[in-house]
């Protein structure tokens, strides 16, 4: 399994921690990363589209992609993109499975692949509203206030490391709504998430 893939699919997951209706509610009186994880716990499920546009070193023109993000708690994700070529990853039960247009069905478990692992397992952590799960696998930093805050994400192992440098989150109460992922060698990847109405 490539680091694109893998990039993808931990990008998938981080989109989907949003629901307009919990974005309405109220701040909590003292706001810090305990108050943002217990708003996240409230997410049940979320869908939102996303416009996704990749920096690569190698490349002269960043390339986007756009589709719909989808999320179950506590361990269902897919990620579905439309254009420019229709594909699907989606993540449950510790197993990935990647679907594209005009190829074979992947699956692969998470276990086979550590790296990978500790960075989902993160993920979960985070929408789970578990503090100390995520603080075990990342360095975590919290800037702004509940109007606009910044969640900064750096791996805390050499293995996850070697695939991301840091995951940044942009959002407002409990709105997540941009995500850049930086990897290693400087190549970055910025996901626009616009949350759907029910």
């Amino acid at each position: 399994m490539t680091r694109p893939v893998l990039l993808v699919a931990a990008l998938m997951v981080w989109a989907t921690a949003t629901h307009p209706a919990l974005a309405q509610r109220a701040a909590p009186a003292e706001w810090g990363l305990p108050a943002l994880m217990a708003a996240l716990h409230q997410v049940r499920t979320s869908t939102a589209r996303f416009v996704e546009t990749k920096y690569l070193r190698l490349l002269n023109q960043a390339q986007t992609s756009t589709g719909r993000l989808t999320y179950v708690a506590p361990d269902w994700f897919q990620k579905e993109t439309l254009e420019p070529i229709a594909s699907r990853l989606t993540i449950h039960g510790g197993r990935l499975t990647i679907e594209r247009q005009g190829e074979r069905t992947r699956e692969f478990s998470l276990s086979d692949y550590p790296e990978f692992a500790a960075l989902t397992e993160g993920v979960q952590a985070t929408l789970g509203g578990d503090l100390s799960e995520l603080t075990r696998d990342f360095t975590v930093r919290l800037d702004g206030n509940p109007n606009g805050w910044l969640l900064t994400l750096e791996p805390r192992g050499a293995k996850p490391r070697g695939l991301v440098a840091s995951i940044r989150i942009r959002g407002e109460r409990t709105a997540i709504l941009e995500i850049e992922t930086t990897e290693p060698d400087g190549d970055r990847t910025d996901t626009i998430v616009t949350p759907e109405t029910k």
